[in-house]
């Protein structure tokens, strides 16, 4: 039902409208003054705002203003709609309000039908408004309006808490660090800083826990912020599956598939308390073993209360095997807990038979990868999406066009390509086919484009795709955002696993593979190497208790390894423990995870260990001294750049720079040759464009590459960046007086002058030698083309 606030004070509402409202199924409160609906508007929500009769002018411009901005205790409504009723003598005063925030002025002489007319309009509109809800839980929120509430209570958030809702709600099982909600929530503003976000996080959580809601943020030291949800209620014999979220897997599958190893386990510790004095202490010992993986293994699936029951199994075992004589009354004790947890587990009396467990297979390894990487467009509009595909053909991409949206959903391949870019109309932003398209895909990068004024890091975590863009934007700009994602993906990451439960390796390989990941399994410490060396995993996660070698051992032993000294390692534990993380710690893990398994912070742990391995990876492929990318790196984009000019039959030309040396009786100091260094470098990257090739190929040397570019343009850009050393030179005043900086560079290009990457840069090379023999200070093109200047006839 629409509520419609109306303020009047000596003017009645004429009757007949006051009938069409009712007819029209619109809730009225009455208010004498604009002060009073204010203080009403505090303390109740409404839909729509008629003003009857031209009050004072200050006044109803004060109560605008008050509306369409934040006050305390009212929340700002700017898409509330704000009708002005007036007389036929009034209508130009009231012309003028709207520029205080009124959106309408409609003449008490109207009839009845102009005004029912008027009045559906207005309630079309705001029910297009208010069916843009975003739903979950007890919580609706109202992208729009940007209010919030819980249960049918309005939270009252500022705008800020606003959006880190949304954006926390949107992603559920995301962990957000604080860098990235700093820069999705305030974009174009100045952010505050990570005391202050956590002062608004606070004063959030405080809201939600006033409005009833025992869901609330929190902090996961070391990542960053996510959503705490309220723990679901489980079943004692079986766990269930979490439907809503793809990513998690089907717990009560797997718990059915292995249960019979569980009673085994309590089995074998029965057998050991029952021939306690017998028994040698290194059979004790493995009990007490049994009992840690049933507490961390059981609240994994859901089993929260014989998880716990196993942790006190577990410590009566403990101060069971410190006693130099066995209690009868402990024994008997412990032997009946068993018991009951057999019972709660679904155990029955009898043993159960000895089952022979299906090994768990390796993920299959790739045969081989794509020299390039494949991306598709995906829009109505054939201009955009081929200048889309265009530049990225020409930056080393395989680009392929899809204009017909609904065929290409059908027949989505996402094995065939690495990034999906989507570009889609407003309406169909909350298209369910279009939230689903990019939601189940969660392993396929996907960037959004719309003309849509939504906000673009909201809009994007809520929809489940990786960015957000306006349509304004350039294509280099949304190629420059796709590499950061295809980067990382030329081959997908491999995990090893290390544990013995075969039951919780299922369960991380169906909770983690929908993700991307390659998963590799390994169950005892003795075949740890050989897996290890055949995998060759991005991370390793280790079992704390791994039969053969424990996961600290085999840690120690890979962090003595050079080859493995830098590769992620987490170690699972059956319990939290101070001294174990020390441990842990100590020995060069990097994270540990304890049991039960929480899905959405083992996920948020990999990826942030993973993202880190990249940087480093990222940091060995650049030039430590000017942040170019080393000849290694540069040599890998240069050959697919050459394979892209072999296919579409384009021209590519390699440059050769070098500083000159000095004239005749002149010398230059270490400290300058190296600052002349660096200025080149920051030269060369800033007169390049965004798809050339800028590298530090030797200690004295740059490589520029040109694709699509012809060797007389080259020469062009050459003299350019020269000319542009020169002018900042003679601007700068640090630098007057300093030795002028000289470059001499070889031109070779394809295919006339070579047609590999070899016999380019030696053709090159070869005549920058040439160059520097007779003094420097010139461009010189293969073939023996000499230019001490540009060349006008040559590069008309």
């Amino acid at each position: 039902m629409v509520c419609a606030l109306l303020v009047e004070n000596n003017e009645q509402l004429p009757a007949g409208w006051r009938k069409a409202l009712t007819t029209e199924g619109i809730a009225l409160k009455v208010v004498p003054s604009l002060p009073i609906g204010i203080k009403s508007l505090q303390s109740a929500n409404a839909d729509l705002i008629f003003i009857n009769g031209l009050q004072s002018a200050s006044d109803t411009t004060q109560f605008c203003q008050q509306l369409r901005q934040s006050e305390p205790g009212l929340k700002a409504r700017n898409d509330l709609p704000i009708v002005l009723i007036t007389a036929p003598g009034d209508y130009d005063p009231a012309i003028a309000l709207l520029d205080s925030g009124a959106d309408e002025v409609w003449l008490q002489s109207m009839p009845v039908t102009e005004f029912v007319t008027r009045l559906r309009a207005v309630v079309r509109r705001l029910r297009t408004l208010q069916s843009d809800q975003f739903r979950r839980g007890n919580f609706i929120l109202q992208p729009r309006s940007r209010q919030a509430s819980f249960d049918g209570i309005n939270l009252n958030l500022r705008p800020e808490e606003y959006d880190l809702l949304e954006l926390l709600l949107s992603s559920p099982d995301r962990v957000f660090s604080e860098s990235i909600l700093l820069r999705m929530i305030w974009p174009q503003s100045v952010a505050p800083n990570p005391l202050q976000l956590s002062e608004i996080v606070t004063e959030l959580n405080y809201k939600l826990a006033v409005a009833g809601s025992p869901e609330s943020l929190e902090l996961l030291y070391g990542l960053g912020w996510h959503w705490r949800s309220q723990p679901k209620t489980l079943d004692n014999h079986a766990a269930q599956s979490i439907d809503d979220a793809p990513q998690i897997p089907n717990r009560q599958a797997i718990w059915q598939r292995y249960r019979h190893e569980y009673w085994q386990r309590l089995d074998a510790i029965a057998i050991t308390l029952s021939g306690w004095e017998q028994i040698p202490a290194i059979e004790r010992t493995e009990a007490y073993r049994h009992a840690q993986t049933l507490a961390g293994a059981l609240g994994s699936f859901g089993f929260e209360k014989e998880s716990q029951n196993a942790r006190i199994l577990a410590a009566g075992l403990h101060s069971l095997e410190l006693e130099t004589e066995a209690n009868p009354t402990t024994l008997e004790s412990l032997l009946a807990q068993v018991q009951q947890l057999r019972v709660l587990l679904g155990a029955s009396d009898a043993l159960p038979p000895v089952r022979s467990l299906t090994p768990l297979a390796p993920a299959s390894a790739i045969n081989g990868r794509r020299l390039r990487n494949q991306i598709e467009v995906w829009s109505r509009d054939r201009q955009w999406a081929e200048e889309v595909a265009t530049k990225a053909n020409l930056r080393g991409l395989g680009a392929t066009i899809r204009l017909d949206l609904d065929s290409a959903a059908d027949s989505l391949d996402s094995q065939a390509i690495d990034l999906l870019i989507l570009e889609v109309a407003p309406e169909q932003l909350e298209d369910p086919l279009l939230v689903d398209l990019v939601q189940s895909q969660p392993h396929l990068p996907i960037l959004l484009v719309s003309d849509s004024s939504l906000p673009s890091g909201i809009q994007a975590a809520r929809l489940g795709s990786q960015r957000f863009f306006h349509k304004f934007v350039s294509a280099e700009v949304i190629l420059d955002q796709a590499f950061t994602f295809l980067e990382p993906q030329v081959t997908p990451d491999t995990v090893l696993i290390a544990d013995d439960d075969p039951a919780l390796l299922t369960y991380l390989q169906q909770l983690l593979q929908p993700w991307g990941w390659q998963l590799t399994v390994c169950k005892r410490g003795e075949q740890f190497w050989e897996i290890l060396e055949s995998s060759q995993p991005d991370l390793i996660i280790l079992d704390a208790d791994l039969p053969g070698y424990n996961g600290f051992e085999l840690c120690r032993a890979l962090r003595s390894d050079r080859y493995w000294i830098n590769q992620p390692i987490l170690i699972l534990a059956e319990r939290y423990d101070s001294e174990l993380v020390q441990q842990a710690l100590r020995y060069g893990a990097d994270d540990v995870i304890t049991k039960p398994i929480a899905s959405s912070e083992l996920v948020a742990r990999i990826y942030n260990r993973l993202e880190k391995y990249r940087q480093l990876q990222r940091l060995a492929a650049a030039d430590n001294l000017t942040g170019l990318v080393n000849q290694r790196r540069a040599r890998e984009v240069l050959s697919l750049l050459l394979g892209l000019a072999q296919r579409y039959r384009q021209p590519l030309t390699l440059a050769v720079i070098q500083l000159s040396p000095p004239p005749e009786g002149e010398a230059i100091a270490p400290g300058v040759h190296r600052q002349q260094l660096i200025q080149l470098a920051a030269r060369l990257q800033r007169s390049c464009r965004r798809e050339d090739v800028v590298a530090r190929w030797t200690d004295e040397q740059f490589v520029l590459g040109f694709y699509g570019v012809g060797w007389s343009i080259a020469i062009q850009r050459i003299e350019q960046v020269k000319l542009l050393l020169q002018q900042s030179r003679e601007a700068s005043a640090e630098l007057v007086g300093q030795a002028p900086i000289r470059i001499s560079a070889g031109i070779a290009e394809f295919p006339i002058h070579g047609t590999d990457l070899s016999s380019l840069t030696t053709a090159a090379i070869d005549v920058l030698s040439r160059a520097l023999e007779k003094g420097g200070d010139r461009i010189v093109v293969a073939e023996g083309r000499s230019f001490s200047t540009v060349n006008e006839d040559l590069l008309s």
